[in-house]
């Protein structure tokens, strides 16, 4: 498992924003593309911001409810986003997502976007793992005892 890495794993056309968009229009990108959040990039393709759907929650409710548009995603971007490079192993983006609760993390390399890492893709590698291995896994269960 050290072997593999986030270069290996990634997508390398992640969908991005940039900070000017609006949050509607960033939404609508991200069902669309069934993912749950995407990195926010400047002109250089520097990571600047992290939009998830929760972070487009309000601009959602405040369309549908309010019938009122026109955040933008830097108003409603994270700003301290977590990223990993290429050359991290998949025990370590594992680590990353059991600790910071993300779905999805940027892949960067000198400051700029080159890929995403979803969660699901690093189960699907652990699976894989699991099912390539010679000797038989053995699985314990935890009995609890009910009194």
């Amino acid at each position: 498992m050290q072997t593999i890495t986030a270069e290996t794993i990634m997508d390398r056309s992640p969908l991005s924003f940039r900070p000017d968009s609006g949050v509607i229009v960033a939404l609508r990108q991200l069902l669309t593309a069934s993912m749950s959040g995407a990195p926010v990039v400047d002109a250089d393709n520097k990571l600047i911001g992290f939009l998830s759907e929760a972070d487009c929650m309000r601009g959602a409710l405040m369309g549908g409810y309010y019938s009122t548009i026109g955040e933008l995603v830097r108003d409603r971007m994270t700003t301290e986003v977590e990223s990993i490079g290429t050359n991290t192993n998949l025990v370590d983006v594992a680590e990353k997502f059991l600790h910071n609760n993300r779905r999805v993390l940027p892949v960067v390399e000198e400051g700029k976007v080159v890929g995403l890492v979803q969660r699901r893709c690093v189960l699907e590698q652990l699976l894989e793992q699991i099912d390539n291995k010679s000797e038989q896994v053995e699985y314990r269960k935890n009995i609890r005892q009910f009194s």
